[in-house]
């Protein structure tokens, strides 16, 4: 039901008219794909890379280096879990998914 609501969310928060809402909308959908129980597991972590790659369409690093930084983390993870594709290849794209997210993550920014 969660991905329903954020759909209808998205019907109002549009990138043109509220960028954020949207960013953290598209945001959210990634997360409930990411752990979503019912269907395709391959289907739902692509759903999640596709929203999660639209959140950072509003969340660069330069405006808003948390957010962006948490949807990175997130990238990781979907990558990590990802079914489809090479093994190889996925954890290599997780791995720099993390690292970027170590750009804002520092251990001097957040002791």
């Amino acid at each position: 039901r969660a991905i329903e609501h954020f759909k209808r969310a998205l019907e109002v928060y549009t990138k043109e008219a509220l960028p954020h809402d949207w960013a953290k909308t598209q945001h959210n959908l990634g997360n409930a794909y990411q752990d979503r129980v019912r269907g395709d597991k391959a289907d739902n972590v692509k759903r999640a890379t596709e929203h999660f790659k639209r959140a950072l369409e509003v969340y660069t690093k330069e405006a808003l280096p948390h957010d962006w930084a948490k949807v990175q983390g997130n990238l990781g993870e979907a990558y990590r879990n990802r079914v489809r594709g090479d093994k190889a290849d996925n954890v290599e794209r997780a791995i720099e998914h993390f690292k970027r997210a170590l750009d804002v993550y520092t251990k001097e920014a957040l002791p």
